[in-house]
């Protein structure tokens, strides 16, 4: 998962710890604030597939008047506030410098494409296995899926949360588009609503 990155340091959620060689935050902020600048960048040399694609995703942001920004350095990532596509988790601790991050990339039977939504939960340990616990702890979705992963920038673990939709055809449409934040927003409410009842949360 090259691709897909930290690219927001929330000190409210996690002091900054970065590791050796760990790279640069890039706040969203910025982010929505460069978006326009970042765009050339963003969209060099991807294949038509894939600009048909981010361009409808960027379509539907835009209608929906919600900040969002590109991040070309970390991958090519779509990154929002994860806030507006979940209003309800705020009353779990999520900020609005918590992220909800796009990418669209090639499916595993690489005959398609694939639009994936993923977000680091503002829950952390310094323990790994707290960590483990809570992923052990957390609900089972029919759509997506929560996991463990190293962060780079201060070697403990995150807990993420995964929603990926297959693109059949490649363009997203605003249905599936509509259906994959709804299915977003009602599994970040359980995911949150389980860790908040989580023992040593």
């Amino acid at each position: 998962r090259s691709h897909l990155r930290l690219v927001v340091n929330n000190v409210e959620k996690r002091a900054p710890r970065p590791a050796d060689g760990g790279e640069d935050f890039i706040a969203l902020e910025e982010l929505v604030a460069q978006r326009d600048m970042l765009r050339d960048d963003f969209y060099r040399g991807m294949d038509p597939w894939h600009v048909k694609a981010y361009a409808a995703i960027e379509r539907f942001l835009g209608l929906k008047q919600w900040p969002y920004g590109l991040d070309p350095h970390h991958g090519r990532l779509l990154v929002l506030p994860a806030l507006v596509v979940s209003p309800e988790v705020a009353e779990f601790g999520v900020s609005p410098q918590d992220e909800l991050l796009l990418s669209v990339t090639e499916d595993v039977t690489k005959k398609g494409l694939c639009l994936s939504a993923e977000m680091i939960l503002p829950f952390y340990s310094e323990d790994d296995a707290v960590m483990e616990d809570a992923l052990l702890y957390s609900p089972m979705f029919p759509y997506g899926t929560l996991f463990l992963e190293e962060n780079r920038q201060d070697g403990f673990l995150d807990l993420v949360y995964r929603l990926a939709f297959p693109l059949y055809p490649p363009t997203p449409t605003t249905k599936l588009l509509d259906k994959m934040f709804a299915v977003a927003s009602f599994e970040l409410v359980e995911t949150m609503r389980s860790l908040a009842d989580y023992p040593d949360a």
